[in-house]
């Protein structure tokens, strides 16, 4: 503002239009957006069309109920509720369904509770509503036995974190992202995700049953990052204490290769992830779901750059001798290994030599060993991957003092 247009008063912001004033409060916290309300009488209403939702910190659920209550029911572009939360599971509904019915396009929820081992409890997490593209939520209990998104038509983005999960099933047919961070997955079975149209795939550090992936023929890329605090668990789940590498231990007592046996006629993983071009699969040699896969032996023709840990090692390299033999356009090969110093991978002192010619990918043109220290068992692999068809000048070895597999 000019200082002669100051000196005579004259309101430049209030000079603007309507719809550019909304889009300005759109930038602010909800709180704050209808303190606007008392500048003057022509922003008194403003508040209650503005496009977005937002509230941040400490809200009270009271509060963010009358917001609601009192807001016009224009449409939404964006609800957004990442806060400590006083209220009830009800509250979160209503609050829930008042975004659906705005036709909003971006919800966000993520609910803090002043008891950090607590969620928040949701029965039901139906929703209707035909522009939403982007759901995110976190640190809530889902307890409906399917979460079926065929009412929400054009849903591209599903973002679940610190989440648990009850349902059986998770579908949605027009999903292309699908990123589930720290979830836990019911005990008991194992949910079944159906989105055939997803072209990018995150579970990172999951709990419970790992969830059965129907054919994804979209899928691009995919990253499986399996619990690394297993061990910790009361149960294993899928992990095996008794070196049953591909599920068959035989021991009465071991719980995950029991029910792995009990399911023996279905794929878990890989007939979903089998159409990515690039895929990492990062685990402990003791996760048995990925190599119990290995029987069905899926062609990974798309395949361009893959990502893998110590857990293809195991087992005489099985993991490692399986993706170089069913991966025929791989061009990038990365061994991802949390060896440190004076540690080693119990690899045999006879080097590995295959029985029969590997059908190794002749576009191979990089494999990357990432490993804390150079001990002699990186040497040792080096010397397999030569005799598996991989020419030692595409060979290399980089040393990162920290946990290679975060790289």
């Amino acid at each position: 503002m000019t200082d002669s247009a100051a000196a005579a008063g004259e309101d430049r912001i209030g000079a603007l239009p309507d719809d550019i004033l909304r889009l300005v409060l759109s930038f602010l916290p909800s709180r704050e957006s209808v303190c606007t309300c008392v500048l003057a009488r022509r922003w008194r209403n403003l508040w209650k069309s503005v496009p977005t939702v937002v509230f941040y910190e400490e809200e009270e659920a009271r509060f963010v109920t009358s917001l609601l209550l009192l807001r016009d029911r224009t449409p939404l572009r964006e609800f957004v509720f990442v806060s400590f939360l006083d209220g009830t599971p009800q509250d979160a509904e209503l609050w829930l369904r008042y975004a659906a019915s705005c036709q909003v396009k971006v919800l966000r929820l993520a609910v803090h509770r002043y008891d950090f081992t607590e969620r928040l409890p949701l029965p039901d997490m139906t929703l209707v509503c035909h522009q939403l593209t982007t759901l995110d939520i976190c640190s809530v209990t889902l307890e409906e036995r399917t979460l079926d998104f065929s009412s929400c038509p054009v849903l591209d983005v599903l973002e679940m974190q610190d989440c648990e999960i009850n349902a059986e099933k998770i579908s949605c047919q027009s999903l292309r992202h699908l990123s589930m961070d720290t979830c836990s997955f019911p005990e008991d079975v194992r949910t079944r995700i159906s989105c055939p149209s997803l072209a990018a795939l995150d579970l990172t550090e999951n709990v419970g049953l790992t969830p059965f992936l129907e054919s994804m023929p979209s899928l691009v890329t995919a990253s499986v990052r399996f619990d690394t605090e297993w061990s910790e668990r009361e149960e294993p789940y899928d992990h095996c204490l008794n070196g049953g590498y591909y599920g068959h231990c035989g021991e009465d007592s071991c719980l995950a290769c029991h029910h792995i046996d009990s399911e023996d006629d279905v794929c878990v993983l890989l007939d979903g992830l089998c159409g990515a071009a690039d895929l990492k699969l990062i685990s402990t040699p003791k996760m048995i779901i990925c190599t119990r896969d290995f029987k069905w032996r899926h062609t990974f023709t798309k395949l361009k750059t893959l990502y893998l840990s110590e857990w293809c090692l195991a087992a005489d390299f099985s993991g490692l001798v399986y993706f170089l033999q069913h991966s025929p356009n791989l061009e990038k090969l990365t061994l991802a290994l949390k060896i440190c110093e004076q540690e080693s991978l119990n690899i045999k002192d006879d080097s590995y030599k295959p029985s029969k010619e590997y059908l190794i990918s002749k576009n191979l043109k990089v494999v990357e060993i990432k490993c804390c220290y150079e001990v002699e068992s990186i040497h040792h692999i080096v010397e397999i991957l030569i005799n598996l068809g991989v020419p030692p000048e595409n060979i290399n070895i980089l040393h990162n003092h920290e946990s290679s597999d975060r790289k």
